[in-house]
């Protein structure tokens, strides 16, 4: 069946217990949480799951645990991004092993390549690796961008099934709906862009509020698809506020605050990324508890 790469997915914050280990039984109850609140899909161990912390090992049992729970009930999108092309290969086979239903992977990162060399890297992969394999540009933490002709020639040759566009530019994301000509979906990661992505032709939305905020989030997709242009509006500004509370401290920390703020026990974020001052936590509270009395009016 062909992967169906439109709506709102959710790259999954990884739940982690008091002593900073993977915890399963909550990922699972999380899995459960995201699919009863109307998400579309799922993406473990992305940017907002902080991959790059973990080791494979830890990786692959994160990727058994969300495909083994959603058991079809949504599709699950594997991240396998890493510096080492040898090492994107061996975590899609255990993604493949894990029965995905896509993987996905940033462009290359630490070490620096051309935009022919990206192509190059993205060709092999898609050769090499037997699952619909997604694109992920994420400059901001990659420091390395597929420009819009680069991803045009893979979704023309055949190499990707979509494109993860993640950066608040509105030009370069109608740049890359225009070069993949309708051939791959394009979905947006920068959350307050969603309806914007939507409105130009975009295919829907992998966004980490989606975390915290899963029934509006996937709602806004739906009134969209729908025609209540106005009542997704809404849903788009009433995300607003969780948006901003996600941006405090170093990323996921202000997340994870938020979300156990809202009662979903994730842990802290992995060292080295620092928790959350004692005035940085009350500032996601302050942010929430304003976002409430503003729903409550409306």
């Amino acid at each position: 069946m062909k992967l169906k790469l439109d709506g709102i997915w959710t790259p999954m914050v990884t739940p982690l217990d008091h002593s900073g280990e993977l915890d399963i039984t909550a990922t699972r109850e999380f899995v459960d949480y995201l699919i009863e609140s109307g998400v579309d899909g799922l993406f473990p161990m992305g940017t907002t799951g902080e991959f790059a912390l973990f080791t494979p090992q830890e990786r692959k049992q994160v990727v058994e645990a969300v495909v083994e729970q959603a058991n079809g009930r949504v599709p699950v999108i594997a991240g396998i991004s890493d510096p080492s092309t040898g090492n994107i290969l061996k975590l899609a086979a255990d993604a493949k092993d894990a029965g995905v239903d896509g993987v996905i992977a940033t462009t290359p990162f630490y070490y620096s390549t051309t935009q022919e060399g990206i192509y190059n890297h993205f060709r092999l992969l898609g050769g090499k690796i037997d699952l619909p394999l997604i694109l992920y540009n994420i400059p901001e933490w990659t420091h390395t961008f597929a420009t819009p002709q680069v991803v045009g020639r893979l979704a023309k040759d055949g190499y990707i099934v979509g494109i993860k566009y993640t950066e608040y530019n509105l030009l370069r994301l109608l740049e890359f709906i225009v070069a993949v000509e309708g051939r791959v979906p394009v979905l947006n990661g920068s959350d307050a862009m969603t309806l914007t992505n939507l409105e130009f032709g975009g295919s829907g939305a992998i966004i980490g509020v989606s975390n915290l905020a899963p029934e509006p989030a996937s709602k806004l997709y739906d009134e969209f698809k729908r025609g209540n242009l106005g009542r997704a509006l809404e849903l788009q500004r009433h995300l607003l506020p969780y948006i901003e509370a996600m941006a405090v401290g170093q990323f996921p920390a202000g997340l994870k605050e938020a979300m156990r703020l809202v009662g979903r026990k994730v842990g802290e974020p992995r060292e080295p990324v620092v928790p959350l001052l004692p005035a940085e936590k009350k500032q996601v509270e302050a942010i929430l508890s304003r976002a409430r009395r503003k729903s409550a009016r409306s």
